[in-house]
């Protein structure tokens, strides 16, 4: 009998740096990383400074406790969107109804009380009535910014420095610690919420039955009802935590601020929910990070410190809550199929067949891909890579040749990195779209039997070139003569309006002929267009 050779090789598993891939929080962490590099670069001195970053984290606070319960419910497959009114309601309760004479600690247990039974409401509306969460809490929403107008009567309402109350100071006052810490002078209490509650969250998400609960009626709710879990019950104690801890983020805010108006909390619902899903909980239920919460909640902070810093003060911060809003759905939606194959596999291996063997590339397109995934992923990725590139040129330059950037609302700032994303979206968005409806018409005219999906196939691919277009948008941005732009602008044009040749003959089964008239019309078209643009812009 033959001896087994025991020194078999064994499967240890994915590395480290693999499981590290793989957790929900790594995007997070990224950014904040990133965030961290370009606050230095802006104002290293005032960034890096020990009372700068506490307020980072202390600007966390809100978010971050708000975001924590939010997990849970989302974790569960709900949301609410009346954390923000909840916030500010609470608030006003506080101030008015202990300015008016009550004791402070019955006047906060009141108001737990009544965020409570708001949380318990909305629960059974939405558990036992069927009525979808987004209404229920559009609803909720509107209705406590309502009440909140109606307790502050429109008008601001504080908390005087001699009637400041010892209960509200430890809820969210400055702690003097310049005896202990010279350094430090003075602590925000908040921080020590935001680093406690976060502790306590990810114990009951991740080691508690009520988190695992939580994780399957979300994942699968008919599954998590089959084995006896009374899912209604979970996401209704869900409802009333997020719903207790917005009412604490409200005192807290008013703790620190001494004021409430009724502005206060306005859009904090959004930003919160953006906070919890950059943050690697997924949007549809059953997986969720609450330290991951606390990493999106520091990447807003961060970034409204970075614009302050820079002088924007926060003209552009709404800009920038919207973006994360968009990459917040836009990451959830792409990390359930994540790969680096996107990059290999979706667009270079497209890159470099189209290069070198353009035929059999769109033989193949037309055999084997049926669906517009795959494009849109090259087309995707290669508006990603030019970015990056004008990104990196644009601010080397800016910062080795004084070379001032400006391209409309874009320039060599930390701006940049918020606008150039976008304008860089809706120019490939527009010159895929418009091309595509020019292409597909004059196909139909000709006689192709081929759909929409075909001329859209043969546009994006086309466009490989179109990842230059770096080159024109800096030289434009530079201030260089025009012709030289319309110069960079044809020498990336020409290689695409062969590419739309080969691909047209190919995809929509037309001859030579045929093919030439088609492309021939597109081209004529977008010189129209062209032509009509720069006069208007001319006058």
């Amino acid at each position: 009998m033959a001896e087994v050779d025991a020194s078999v090789t064994r499967d240890s598993g994915p590395s480290l740096a693999a499981r590290l891939a793989q957790r929900r929080e790594v995007g997070a962490m990224l950014a904040v990383l990133v965030l961290l590099l370009l606050g230095g670069l802006v104002r290293s001195d005032v960034f890096l400074s020990t009372n700068n970053m506490l307020g980072i984290v202390r600007n966390t606070a809100i978010t971050a406790i708000i975001g924590y319960g939010m997990t849970l419910l989302m974790v569960s497959g709900e949301f609410d969107l009346s954390v923000g009114s909840l916030m500010a309601l609470s608030a006003a309760l506080v101030a008015t109804l202990y300015t008016g004479g009550l004791s402070i600690s019955f006047v906060v247990l009141v108001v737990f009380l009544l965020a409570a039974l708001h949380g318990l409401f909305q629960g059974l509306l939405i558990t036992k009535l069927g009525l979808p969460s987004l209404i229920v809490t559009i609803g909720t929403l509107t209705l406590l910014r309502g009440l909140t107008l109606v307790i502050l009567g429109g008008q601001t309402a504080s908390i005087t420095d001699d009637m400041y109350p010892q209960l509200l100071f430890y809820i969210g006052g400055i702690l003097d610690v310049s005896g202990v810490l010279p350094v430090v002078g003075q602590f925000p209490i908040q921080i020590v919420w935001t680093l406690a509650l976060m502790g306590v969250g990810y114990y009951v998400l991740n080691k508690t039955a009520f988190g695992y609960r939580s994780m399957f009626t979300g994942g699968n709710q008919e599954s998590a009802q089959r084995t006896g879990i009374k899912t209604d019950h979970v996401k209704i104690i869900n409802f009333m935590l997020v719903a207790l801890l917005a009412a604490f983020a409200g005192m807290g805010q008013l703790a620190f601020t001494q004021a409430v108006s009724p502005s206060t909390g306005q859009g904090v619902e959004l930003i919160v929910i953006a906070s919890v899903v950059i943050g690697g909980t997924n949007l549809f239920g059953g997986e969720g990070s609450i330290p991951g919460t606390f990493l999106g909640a520091l990447i807003f902070a961060l970034t409204q410190n970075i614009l302050v810093l820079a002088g924007l003060g926060v003209r552009l911060f709404q800009v920038f809550t919207g973006i994360f809003i968009i990459a917040a759905v836009l990451i959830e939606v792409l990390s359930r199929d994540l790969r680096i194959e996107y990059f290999t596999e979706g667009y270079l291996q497209p890159l470099r067949r189209i290069g070198t063997d353009t035929e059999g590339f769109f033989e193949y397109v037309d055999h084997d891909v049926q669906r517009i995934d795959e494009p849109l992923v090259f087309a995707a990725v290669g508006t990603v890579v030019w970015t990056v590139i004008t990104l990196v040129l644009m601010m080397v330059v800016n910062a080795v040749l004084g070379w001032e950037f400006s391209l409309l609302i874009v320039s060599a700032g930390i701006e940049a990195i918020g606008t150039l994303p976008l304008v860089a979206f809706m120019l490939m968005a527009g010159l895929i779209l418009l091309t595509t409806v020019m292409l597909h018409a004059s196909a139909k005219a000709i006689g192709t039997r081929g759909d929409f999906d075909r001329s859209l196939q043969c546009v994006i691919y086309s466009f490989a070139p179109t990842v230059l277009l770096f080159v024109p948008v800096l030289l434009f941005g530079w201030y260089f003569v025009l012709p030289v732009v319309y110069a960079a602008v044809a020498v990336i044009a020409l290689p695409s309006i062969y590419l739309l040749y080969r691909s047209t003959r190919v995809l929509h089964g037309f001859d030579s002929r045929k093919a030439a008239m088609a492309v021939g019309a597109t081209v004529v078209l977008w010189g129209l267009v062209a032509m009509y643009t720069i006069t208007q812009l001319g006058a």
